[in-house]
């Protein structure tokens, strides 16, 4: 009897905690040309920072035709920060070397980079960030 109490508490903590976590995760919008690109960002303290920015406008530009980069409006701090990724079509990523952001829109490496900070994941509107072949003006805002 005791051990189904025991399992009936952990199941329930367990479940409380995914509810708990679901209720941390946060989206932001990237508008572009009147289409929206739908963004979830990692838990982190790199993507709170972001976060502590917005709304606000980048301006991307093309990099080595695969993915879309742009400078942070102010300086962000990386101590701390879970450093390695790979590099597929849809990150959102910090490049530690030059401390800038970028949007992968086609597949880099299947290979962990320690030099990429993940800064999340792009749900929706990848083609649109595809599509933009010059240089673009992007707003970012929480999604709520």
């Amino acid at each position: 009897m005791k051990k189904i109490i025991i399992m009936i508490i952990l199941s329930l903590v367990m479940i409380n905690s995914n509810v708990n976590a679901g209720e941390k995760e946060m989206k932001v919008k990237l508008s572009i040309d009147n289409q929206d690109v739908i963004i979830r960002l990692e838990d982190n303290s790199a993507s709170a920072q972001l976060v502590q920015m917005l709304p606000a406008e980048f301006d991307f530009t093309d990099f080595a035709g695969e993915e879309k980069i742009t400078n942070f409006l102010r300086p962000i701090s990386l101590e701390g920060v879970p450093r390695g990724m790979i590099a597929t079509a849809g990150k959102l990523f910090i490049y530690a070397p030059w401390k800038n952001m970028g949007i992968f829109y086609k597949t880099h490496s299947l290979v962990p980079d320690k030099n990429l900070i993940e800064l999340g994941e792009v749900e929706q509107g990848l083609n649109i960030i595809a599509e933009q072949k010059n240089k673009f003006t992007a707003y970012m805002e929480i999604i709520k």
